[in-house]
């Protein structure tokens, strides 16, 4: 595939100044892109869209589109829009004894759950990102890289690739197949059996830049409460 990494740059600072936030994001777009034309069977393309046979200027603009888009998108839990089955009250009064009167909050209280557990694993790369973009990792937001969530080039040329779980139980057979026969490191963050978290556990990648779970803790909130007074600001959210 045709590919210039400086032009891939240039077309990302359309859309990034470069700066605060989202300073070394041109940078880091330009390292993905990089490692795509390297391992173009990594590029996630919608099935009914002509694939790529060049990463030309409009292309990049495609994925620059995708990923700032990706990275500026609020992972604030969304107000739940769905409507339960009434089938699952009928369950939760006959099996477990629950009083009608209280199906209605339960249901709510459920989907606000829901809702936040959606969430979690995305401020946890959002977390890792703050962590190690300053030490080069590329944090491949915006869903056009299959299976693939960090990535680095190291000093030999070769690249260093990581996929992110929140739970050791958080994929399917289909995702997990796609390590198969690559280098891909994966590593999650907490245990569904058991309760602990698996920070002791990082992957050699992932060492030494301080990563943990009461880091992870800390930053979560600070973005859940910036995000809420921004909602709240726009009269998005209740005050």
């Amino acid at each position: 595939m045709l590919f210039s990494i400086t032009e891939a740059k240039n077309i990302a600072l359309q859309y990034s100044d470069n700066q605060g936030d989202e300073a070394g994001l041109a940078d880091a777009f330009a390292q993905i892109c990089s490692f795509l034309h390297d391992h173009p069977e990594s590029l996630s393309w919608p099935r009914r869209a002509t694939r790529p046979v060049e990463f030309d200027a409009a292309v990049l603009q495609q994925l620059a589109g995708k990923y700032f888009d990706g990275y500026r998108k609020s992972d604030f839990p969304a107000t739940p829009g769905t409507i339960p089955d009434s089938a699952v009250s009928l369950v939760m009064m006959e099996v477990f004894g629950y009083a009608e009167t209280d199906i209605e909050r339960i249901k709510l209280e459920h989907q606000r759950a829901m809702s936040a557990e959606n969430c979690v694993g995305a401020l946890l790369e959002r977390y890792i990102d703050s962590v190690l973009r300053p030490h080069g990792w590329c944090w491949c937001c915006g869903s056009f890289v299959k299976a693939v969530d960090f990535i680095q080039r190291d000093s030999d040329g070769n690249w260093l690739v990581l996929q992110i779980k929140n739970r050791d139980n958080s994929e399917n057979s289909s995702s997990s197949a796609i390590r198969k026969g690559t280098s891909i490191q994966k590593w999650f963050r907490t245990y569904s059996r058991k309760s602990a978290t698996n920070w002791d556990n990082l992957p050699p990648l992932m060492q030494g830049y301080d990563l943990s779970e009461e880091g992870f803790i800390r930053y979560a909130r600070a973005y859940l409460r910036t995000a809420k007074q921004k909602l709240q600001s726009e009269g998005r959210v209740p005050g």
